[in-house]
């Protein structure tokens, strides 16, 4: 069944099938727990208040064991490790420094060893489909009482743990198991579905999808659209089409034209397309998906190009495509807000400062030397001073003794907050730390959870310019074809398929053909060899652990065919006697 297939249900199936899943769901909130139990138990005695023993060498191979063991080897015991890391972090965001430098420090070395635990657990398990789709991305609860929607998985824990507290998660993240995990779904050899779906209840799983190598059927598969991958190839080429599009209009611009040019509609058609994806997520996920520096900024540049579009259409005279100084801010802006901030306060302080000077001037003088842009004519001489082209006649005119003396002052701070400030900010940022790799990892991560979060499995996705023909051509004849024809409820997903089909027919092509000539057939589901399933392509070479696996996994394996010749032996002998 297709991830967008619906399934329906009576009300007697309603019943049953819902008993039957209380049932085993209710043995699974016990199992979880109990394994919660062991781990918090286990982290407590090894770190108690006072202890100065760092992670490492807390979380060794006998303790790691131990853990596997008394949870019985059950997949979720990485999810209860990592959900009890977060709850670590909570209370330690709550209180803040209530409880002193030592509790606050005994938290933090919790956190660590719970995060180090978990990446320790996930290399236990040899079986990389269960590690998949059991261990990282289940979603797991405490209770039948917990919101289904609200259900989080290792992954989205360990995201959390990182987003934030920016020092805790990526060890976890960066690891190559759970980097290959996160590659799984960034490339679409792990996609979600909906696995059972009721009137108040729909479980989303994890699976691994059939490759198929003939283009046609890779065509017909929609669920390309829901890819990470292939989202960031729409994203990118929708960005490279506005940065084109916008650069030629900027370029042609002769300030008399009216609003008729096709070029400069599709611009604006690329901005308000944006514009309504920024408000679907804010209505969606609320603002804080808007607290990251690239989408306050992406947030200004919309609203600057909806304003220059009201201006265009009134053909204002004040109207001038901006351009230029947008990219040297977004350039600019992610290391220096500091600087911004000290910058603003001296600019605002000199200009108060030049203002009482200039009316104690005329007051004491008696006469007027400046005309009445006297606000403008101390703006721009503040201005010269921030681009290093002071104006010290300028300063001189507004008053002959203490203009001088009180420009040089400013122009003096503004280089000090230039030089020691600005300068330091940016070379942090190419500080060689011995975490980049495990942040940059952390960070994919991060991006990629984020992406498959944000996807509703049971519609399409729909990436700006896309969103704007959804809105207008796709949602109008879908509500009216579902009013007429009420009683039939596949009607409307039918119909979306249909116009997505004809509104992707260019990129699903693109997509299927990536997918018939770039994708190896390794990934195919029915193989259970675990050397054929390693997915292909994965960033990380294996290790000397993931190599020890294999041959364990193949001693295991050696052990069975032994036990079962061995049992076939016994019935022999017994049947010849």
């Amino acid at each position: 069944m297709s991830q967008t297939e619906i399934p329906c249900f009576n009300n007697n199936d309603n019943e049953s099938l819902i008993l039957s899943f209380n049932g085993d769901a209710n043995h699974e909130y016990k199992k979880i727990n109990e394994n919660l139990g062991i781990v918090r138990d286990v982290i407590r005695n090894l770190v108690p208040l006072g202890a100065i023993k760092v992670a490492e060498n807390i979380i060794i191979e006998p303790v790691v064991d131990y853990v596997f063991e008394s949870c019985k080897r059950d997949p979720n015991m990485v999810f209860v490790t990592l959900y009890y890391a977060r709850g670590l972090q909570e209370i330690d965001h709550h209180e803040g420094d209530s409880g002193g430098p030592a509790l606050r420090d005994m938290r933090k070395k919790r956190i660590d060893c719970s995060e180090l635990l978990a990446r320790e657990l996930v290399h236990k398990f040899n079986d990389q489909e269960l590690l998949f789709t059991k261990v990282l991305t289940k979603r797991y609860a405490f209770s039948q009482y917990e919101d289904i929607s609200n259900r989080k998985n290792a992954l989205d824990l360990a995201i959390k743990l990182y987003s934030e507290m920016g020092n805790c998660g990526a060890v976890f993240l960066s690891d190559n198991e759970v980097q290959a995990c996160v590659y799984a779904l960034w490339s679409g050899h792990l996609i979600p579905r909906i696995s059972c779906t009721f009137p108040t209840l729909a479980v989303i799983d994890y699976y691994i999808p059939r490759h198929n190598l003939i283009c046609l059927e890779n065509f017909k598969n929609l669920e390309l659209l829901n890819i990470p991958r292939n989202q960031y190839l729409l994203d990118v080429f929708a960005y490279i089409m506005f940065l084109i599009i916008y650069t030629m209009v900027a370029a042609n611009y002769d300030g008399r034209r009216e609003f008729n040019s096709p070029l400069e509609g599709s611009m604006y058609l690329l901005v308000f397309s944006f514009i309504l994806h920024d408000i679907r997520t804010l209505k969606k996920h609320g603002i804080k998906e808007f607290l990251y520096f690239r989408r306050i900024i992406s947030v200004i540049l919309h609203i600057i190009l909806a304003t220059d579009f009201i201006l265009r259409i009134k053909n204002l005279t004040t109207f001038q495509p901006i351009g230029r100084w947008l990219t040297q801010i977004s350039r600019i802006l992610k290391k220096s807000m500091s600087y911004y901030i000290l910058l603003a306060l001296a600019y605002i302080a000199f200009f108060q400062s030049f203002l009482v000077l200039e009316n104690t001037h005329k007051h004491h003088a008696g006469d007027d030397r400046l005309d009445d842009k006297n606000e403008w004519n101390i703006f721009t001489l503040l201005i010269k001073g921030i681009l290093n082209a002071p104006d010290f006649p300028g300063a001189n005119r507004i008053e002959n003794r203490f203009g001088f003396v009180l420009y040089s002052v400013y122009v003096f701070t503004v280089s000090v907050i230039l030089f020691a400030v600005l300068l330091p900010l940016f070379m942090t940022a190419f500080t060689t730390r011995r975490t980049v790799p495990e942040e940059y990892l952390a960070h994919f991560a991060l991006i990629v959870i984020r992406k498959v979060r944000h996807n509703q499995p049971t519609r399409y996705n729909y990436p700006a310019p896309f969103n704007f023909l959804y809105y207008t051509i796709v949602v109008p004849i879908s509500s009216i074809s579902f009013i007429i024809r009420q009683n039939h409820n596949c009607l409307y997903p039918n119909i979306e398929k249909f116009l997505t089909r004809i509104i992707f027919f260019i990129p699903m092509i693109v997509f299927a053909l990536i997918e018939t000539h770039f994708v190896n057939d390794k990934q195919d589901k029915e193989a259970r060899d675990l050397d054929l399933r390693e997915l292909p392509g994965l960033p990380f070479p294996e290790d000397e652990k993931q190599m020890l696996r294999r041959i364990l996994h193949g001693l295991d394996s050696i052990k069975e065919q032994y036990k079962s010749l061995h049992s076939r032996l016994e019935t022999i002998e017994s049947q010849l006697t």
